[in-house]
């Protein structure tokens, strides 16, 4: 059955058979989708609409992790084509939105596959060669619950967010009141601010939704 909407989700992938079987997982799970099949494209849909997910596909396939002959070099390694520079651009402008982006690629060198991690701040990686329609499900569910989670902190105010942050830290209200220069009786109007708004009652409460909200990614699928 398929679940209450969640929302738009954008596909970037260059094969139809991908893009089908992406499509009816997405909608399956809630989502409106967009397909796209290049990264240009995808970015003008980008700056047009808004987003609550975005699934890649970098183009980076298995044989560009072949070594080249004579250099003791992926292909990858020695040269930067176009495609995965549009491919990175596009991570970029996903992060920046503050859109959970799920690479699926054919790309299995771990020490790219930690890069896309440490410096696009993806949320997850499932490599094509073993894809599990299950995992790929559970996955997009986790980034919609983070989705919501920051979606939810979105009614706090930039101070109220600041607070919650330390607070989720583990800071006592004098700690808070320390790193901000406000009073300890500032801090506790903020804190029950932020407790009314997010309908909690606990600071272990709070701290969940900010770490919740706060997750980046969660790990490699194969």
């Amino acid at each position: 059955a398929r679940q209450a909407s969640a929302g738009s989700a954008l596909v970037v992938e260059d094969d139809a058979g991908w893009r089908s079987i992406l499509f009816e997982l997405l909608v399956d799970s809630g989502y409106q989708v967009r397909l796209c099949t290049s990264f240009g494209e995808a970015l003008g849909c980008l700056r047009r609409e808004k987003y609550q997910l975005a699934v890649v596909d970098l183009s980076l396939t298995g044989g560009r992790a072949n070594v080249a002959p004579g250099t003791g070099m992926t292909q990858w390694e020695q040269s930067a084509s176009a495609d995965q520079l549009e491919g990175y651009r596009l991570l970029a402008s996903t992060r920046g939105n503050g859109i959970p982006t799920i690479v699926v690629s054919g790309m299995a060198n771990p020490s790219e596959i930690e890069k896309t991690y440490r410096e696009q701040g993806i949320f997850a990686f499932m490599e094509k060669q073993s894809f599990d329609r299950r995992s790929f499900l559970n996955t997009v569910q986790e980034a919609r619950r983070m989705s919501h989670a920051r979606s939810e902190l979105d009614i706090l105010t930039d101070r109220e967010r600041e607070v919650l942050e330390l607070l989720a830290q583990g800071m006592t209200n004098k700690e808070i009141a320390e790193m901000l220069f406000i009073s300890t009786n500032t801090v506790k109007r903020h804190i029950k601010a932020i407790f009314e708004k997010l309908d909690i009652h606990t600071r272990s409460a709070a701290a969940a939704k900010a770490l919740v909200a706060s997750s980046g990614t969660v790990g490699v699928e194969g």
